[in-house]
């Protein structure tokens, strides 16, 4: 380490050598991995094991590369990928953990401590409930380590831990270790010249930008121009923010003809042979590595989901060792990943949030620019936001008194997950422990509604048989998707290869894409329509106000691609992203492997054997 522990790391390591549960909560940046990193040291050395959870995979990949690194004895498990799943340290996903605990894996037993990464994801409104079922359910003799980013009700959250866990200590810090500086960039009319807003501090010692009467014929300066300002200030590396894929590729693309190309570049030619030289010219050309090799020999990259993992994790690599120094990205790199930077642009202070366009959150803005200023090295961090003349100026100001947000919990209650409490606990003590949710604490223990919900999607599950069918049990016990219900009641009945494959991508993670559905496949969708109706009267006449929802829209995907056997044909006819396809297809193909044992209907082996091309397993490495 190049740099000297801060008190708050020291205090953490402490507590952790005390053999309590930690919860630390401290800015982006501030070091917190190292505590884990020496929480590991500690239990490995008592021949004890290690479970380092983090809410995405991206993440679990870099923190295994991370430990594997530090010669421990790693493994990884994230739904994608398997790697050495014996090991004395799993980094994982949480709901890798969730399952384990559900299904009391033996790797429990030799437990010593648990890491939960960006433990403040409880609040998210997708996947917060399986952090709060994994804090209620592991067995409390393991310990817990949160790591948290900064929020405003950390004592409640403290308080809530120890009601279920036993003494736990609260290890915080406000202060950044690296000073942050906010500037707005402007440019004038028929000038080429850059101007930053800067701030100062008022009479009440509250530090504010100085607007000038002239800043309002500002505007929105050149790309070209600022990373002329940024390379002329040594201001780089820099990672420019834009809220969409699209402008993410566009801009990359902009800004490399701006640039002249690096003649050796630290040896890229000579990694970059090393990591795709195994691949052939069709995979090569599916990766676009012509054009993304062109755009790293000029030190410029981009960053989003829809590249294909491979690619992702050589531009993480290629960053992190300066082999890049401008890097477009979208929001997704600030969540987690350690990608620090000297700099960040913010290209808008709004986004598209799905719903409507809006200015950016407090904790979006804090999120963003805890990527600027690399500890051990820079002295400062810099962000950088374009001028927008019709923002409120006050909005601005706002920057500097920032507060934490406040995390909520997100907990509800599903069809699995009662199953789940039901194997292992009468009905009485499964609702006991629902009760001990953050939700149930940040409402006062009104559980009241907590209670109906259980008890009517319990009605709906003994309506169904789910207690007297092992094979329908075993279908949400063990996939933990509740929009498999529609098409369970019917797969018997249907096991044509293409009703198959509609019933998997029922079960697939969310989709942003709507595909429609051909006209020759409609009467099998039809039936699952019919099933879903009839499980919402149900949801219905037993007073619950949602509803399960199932989203196919994959199906079209994956039906051209294994019809086709053509994985370029099946994105250019739907205009989707590699990485898009990849990443799902390899959840497809780990999913109908499970269909495959549960149901023992060869069709499902069929379609993992369809989706077990050589690209989508090669490219996820």
């Amino acid at each position: 380490m190049k740099f000297e522990l801060d008190k708050f790391q020291k205090d953490a390591i402490k507590s952790v050598y005390e053999n309590l549960n930690v919860l630390v909560v401290a800015p982006t940046g501030s070091g917190k991995t190292y505590i884990a990193e020496k929480a590991v040291e500690k239990y490995v050395s008592e021949d004890l094991n290690v479970i380092y959870t983090t809410p995405i995979k991206a993440l679990s990949n870099q923190k295994y590369n991370d430990f594997n690194n530090l010669g421990y004895d790693t493994g990884l498990l994230t739904g994608d990928r398997t790697i050495n799943s014996e090991a004395k340290i799993i980094i994982g996903t949480t709901e890798i953990l969730r399952n384990m605990i559900f299904s009391k894996d033996k790797r429990l037993e030799n437990m010593g401590m648990i890491v939960l990464d960006e433990v403040h994801y409880l609040g998210d409104s997708e996947r917060g409930t399986t952090w709060e079922e994994i804090i209620i359910h592991l067995p409390k003799e393991i310990k817990l380590l949160c790591l948290s980013a900064t929020i405003e009700n950390k004592i409640e959250f403290l308080e809530w831990l120890v009601s279920l866990r036993g003494p736990t200590h609260l290890i915080e810090s406000s202060v950044r270790p690296i000073p942050l500086d906010v500037e707005l960039v402007a440019a004038e009319r028929n000038n080429e010249k850059i101007y930053t807003i800067k701030s100062s501090k008022n009479k009440k010692n509250i530090r504010r930008f100085k607007f000038e009467k002239k800043y309002l014929k500002h505007i929105k300066p050149l790309l070209s121009n600022q990373i002329q300002y940024l390379d002329d200030n040594k201001l780089t590396p820099t990672i420019f923010f834009y809220f969409s894929r699209d402008r993410v590729e566009a801009k990359a693309r902009q800004a490399t003809t701006t640039r002249s190309k690096q003649k050796n570049n630290n040896g890229l030619k000579e990694i970059f042979n090393d990591v795709f030289n195994s691949l052939d010219n069709e995979e090569y050309n599916l990766l676009n590595l012509d054009e993304l090799y062109w755009m790293w020999t000029r030190r410029i990259a981009f960053h989003h989901a829809g590249l294909a993992p491979i690619v992702k994790e050589f531009i993480e690599y290629l960053f992190l060792n300066r082999h890049i120094d401008i890097l477009f990205a979208t929001e997704t790199l600030a969540l987690g990943l350690n990608l620090p930077a000297k700099s960040i642009v913010i290209d808008a202070p709004y986004k598209y949030d799905g719903i409507k366009t809006r200015l950016i959150t407090q904790s979006e803005f804090l999120q963003l620019t805890g990527r600027a200023g690399r500890r051990g090295i820079d002295t400062k961090g810099f962000a950088f936001i374009n001028y927008d003349k019709n923002i409120d100026t006050h909005w601005y100001d706002k920057l500097f008194t920032l507060k934490p947000s406040i995390l909520s919990s997100s907990f509800s209650i599903t069809y699995s997950s009662i199953l789940n409490l039901t194997n292992n606990y009468e009905t009485e003590e499964a609702i006991k422990l629902i009760n001990k949710s953050f939700y149930s604490y940040q409402n006062n223990f009104d559980t009241h509604e907590l209670e109906n919900i259980f008890h009517s999607k319990l009605k709906i599950l003994e309506e169904l048989n789910y207690f007297e069918s092992e094979l329908k049990r075993k279908i949400l016990t063990e996939t933990y998707r509740d929009t498999f219900i529609p098409g369970l009641e019917i797969i018997k009945e249907n096991e044509e290869i293409e009703f198959c494959l509609m019933f998997l991508c029922a079960g697939l993670s969310k989709s942003k894409h709507e595909f429609p559905i051909h006209d020759k496949y409609k009467k099998i969708y039809a039936k699952f329509i019919i099933a879903q109706e009839q499980l919402n009267k149900l949801e219905a006449y037993n007073g619950l106000d949602t509803r399960t929802i199932i989203d196919i829209s994959w199906f079209s995907v994956f039906n051209e691609y294994l019809l086709s056997n053509n994985i370029e044909y099946s994105l250019n006819k739907f205009n989707l992203n590699v990485g898009d396809f990849i990443r799902t297809a390899k959840e497809a193909s780990e999913l109908s492997a499970k269909l495959y044992k549960i149901f023992n209907i060869d069709q499902f082996n069929q379609i993992n054997k369809l989706f077990n091309n050589k690209i989508i397993q090669k490219t996820m490495l």
